[in-house]
């Protein structure tokens, strides 16, 4: 029978495979006391420097693969391996009460991680699967236990789990790995982060995929959608299969094409898609896939997973080579979003009950002018190696904006003083993800160069739906009345201002919403470089007119669950003809 399931598309594509459980088998851990104290320690020492060893070779690998970013994850762990807490806990259990490591070991994790996951925010429950995977590493070489591992699969399979670590994914088959899904996660965990990276359809936050499957059974996986189809029907797997090979032949010929590189409709309208990017190694990749300029540059990566703030100087060179690479292609780059579900250890803050709504984004900024001035000093010094734009995160109305652009005006007067050359007319824009934002998007307008929707976060607030919670994670949705709306007004006032207006959010890279957000008057796409060509293609199989019709037809709708359903019925209809 049929099974279907709805989690969070984390990183798009289709994934049509046979399945294949993967779980962290439970060691066997005794207890038992020690004749030799000493000899006892020196084994979990030497346990714990070859797991060093082994982390440090996946650092390494992950380095030289995807870049810093993604390396850090393991710098990480290796901070937790030695971390001297864990170490002298240990060290005193054991001259007290002479039991053996293993034991002393898993207990400890286990009292650790069950104290990080009862904390609601994400980032705890990061830290402690992050401390449950050295640990089983550690343990593994305590109980001489062969390590599982999909680092070579025998066929080519989707992967089902409760949950991977992150040393599991970063070691994953790339060739006989089709998708991942798993039952916990969210769209910023390691696991969402590793598989975005590889280019690897997944879906998390599924929450019972595991007891739904069984080994071999066929699945289909929706990355982009968020979807999976657990022993589909015929008629599901033969219209999956056609979709698949149609976005495979779509996205090789958009990469092969040397010409037309503008994203046209039949009768001539641009829809320019660009990359959202955060890391340089996604420059090359933006590139290859004819990204026609960077819409969404997120600056948080050089901030996180590191002892110190980056200096002024790191930020230059990072914001100047992105801008060199896409000249004179526009670079949009974001300040700081830090907060939220993102972590800055060694930015001093207080513990906060709702991250989400707390102190982030512009809102941190403002409050630190000192990072801000420097975030911006180096934007500015980067504008003379290309066409940069600044963009403000989290504006919730016209006095924020207005702070953040005086500060912005105070830093081009210490550099006019210093004489240090930047572009004079670098346009800065407002971003517009809260329902406030929306409801003074007129004002907003008359004082922003530019408006790029971050559909992610504006979904997440106008429904009061956090997308991270596995339990309401089908609530998010994009296709609700009240969103289009919101993107419509925010739209229609940009246009009263002369301005333009992007959208960022994932909403632009699902090709199931391209016609409909050209139709809403949206001037541009940023979206993962993986998306470029699949919504180049539905933008070449449009009409302008026809879907500005089409737009005001779905705007008349009230039911998210009868938009959507038009949504696939006309994505379907014209994908077939195509």
């Amino acid at each position: 029978m049929e099974i279907v399931l709805r989690g969070i598309g984390v990183s798009p594509g289709i994934a049509i495979g046979p399945a294949l459980p993967f779980g962290v088998r439970t060691l066997d851990i005794p207890r038992y006391l020690v004749e030799n104290k000493e000899a006892e320690w020196a084994r979990f020492e030497q346990a714990v420097t070859t797991v060093r060893g082994e982390l440090t070779r996946l650092h390494e690998q992950t380095m030289q693969e995807l870049g810093q970013y993604h390396a850090d994850i393991f710098a990480a762990h290796l901070l937790l391996l030695d971390d001297i807490t864990i170490h002298e806990e240990i060290k005193s259990r054991l001259d007290s009460e002479g039991l053996n490591v293993e034991f002393l070991l898993d207990e400890l994790v286990g009292r650790y991680s069950n104290l990080l996951e009862s904390v609601e925010d994400p980032r705890f429950r990061e830290r402690a699967r992050d401390l449950v995977d050295v640990s089983q590493r550690v343990l593994e070489r305590l109980l001489n236990a062969e390590a599982q591992t999909l680092e070579r699969l025998e066929t080519p399979s989707v992967v089902v789990a409760h949950d991977l670590s992150p040393s599991e994914t970063a070691k994953i088959d790339l060739v006989n790995a089709l998708g991942i899904a798993t039952d916990m996660s969210g769209p910023t965990s390691h696991t969402a982060i590793l598989a975005r990276a590889f280019e690897i359809p997944a879906v998390v936050g599924l929450k019972y995929v595991g007891a739904h499957v069984m080994p071999g059974d066929m699945v289909v996986l929706d990355g982009t959608h968020g979807q999976v189809i657990i022993r589909p029907e015929e008629k599901t797997l033969e219209r999956f299969r056609a979709e698949k090979k149609r976005e495979e032949a779509r996205r090789q010929a958009l990469l092969l094409a040397d010409e037309n590189l503008v994203s046209t409709t039949l009768d001539g309208h641009a829809v320019p898609t660009l990359a959202n990017i955060e890391l340089p190694v996604e420059i090359a990749h933006s590139l290859k896939t004819k990204a026609m300029g960077v819409g969404l540059y997120r600056t948080e990566y050089l901030f996180l997973n590191r002892g110190s703030l980056p200096t002024e100087e790191e930020q230059f060179h990072a914001y100047a080579e992105v801008a060199e690479a896409f000249n004179p292609s526009s670079v949009t780059l974001r300040t700081l979003d830090i907060g939220g579900d993102k972590f800055v250890a060694h930015v001093r803050s207080l513990p906060e009950t709702n991250p989400q709504l707390g102190w982030r984004a512009i809102r941190f900024c403002l409050e630190r002018p000192d990072i801000f001035k420097a975030q911006l000093r180096a934007m500015l010094r980067a504008s003379t190696f290309g066409n940069v734009q600044i963009m403000f995160p989290l504006i919730s109305g016209v006095d924020e904006l207005r702070q953040a652009k005086a500060i912005f005006r105070d830093v081009c007067l210490d550099l006019d003083r210093r004489s240090i050359p930047f572009d004079r007319n670098v346009k800065v824009g407002s971003m517009i993800e809260v329902p406030s934002a929306v409801a003074m998007a007129d004002m907003l307008a008359k004082e922003s160069d530019f408006f790029s929707l971050g559909t992610n976060d504006l979904i997440q607030y106008s429904l009061a739906v956090d997308r991270g919670n596995e339990r309401i994670a089908h609530m998010y949705e994009p296709a609700h009345p009240a969103i289009l709306r919101m993107i419509r007004q925010t739209v229609l006032a940009a246009k009263a201002a002369k301005i333009p207006c992007a959208v960022c959010g994932e909403m632009a890279g699902d090709p199931l919403f391209t016609e409909l957000l050209a139709g809403l008057g949206v001037d541009s796409l940023s979206m993962s470089t993986v998306a470029i060509p699949a919504v180049r293609a539905q933008i070449a199989t449009c009409r302008m007119s026809v879907a500005r019709r089409f737009a005001k037809r779905v705007l008349a709708m009230g039911s998210a669950s009868d938009v959507r359903a038009l949504l696939l019925e006309r994505f379907r209809g014209r994908n077939e003809q195509a």
